[in-house]
């Protein structure tokens, strides 16, 4: 009798939107959340004259790039960036230096 062990749960992905806007011109959204939550659209992308895809992000966490070449690379970034997790938030206080009294 053989008995194997069971399939550890696999975490949800995000399923990314991929809409076009124009001719050259994307907007891509988080599928998994509300059509009224803002947090849903995650960028803009856009074909320059070259053939590069130009992103503005507008969501944390996101890559730090922003010039792709195709969008398939674009979005394996965006998956690398939203599975090493949530960067601080920009409101956030940077890292605190230590402050000594007078001598």
């Amino acid at each position: 009798m053989t008995m194997t062990a069971p399939e550890p749960p696999k975490p949800e992905s995000t399923t990314w939107e991929v809409i076009p806007l124009g001719h050259g011109a994307w907007r891509i959204s988080d599928g998994s959340r509300k059509q009224t939550d803002p947090g849903r659209l995650v960028a803009y992308v856009d074909r320059n004259d070259t053939g590069t895809l130009e992103v503005l992000w507008l969501r944390s966490p996101c890559p730090t790039r922003s010039r792709y070449r195709d969008i398939d690379d674009l979005l394996a970034d965006l998956d690398a960036a939203v599975a090493m997790g949530a960067t601080p938030a920009r409101s956030t206080r940077p890292n605190e230096i230590p402050h000594f009294p007078p001598v």
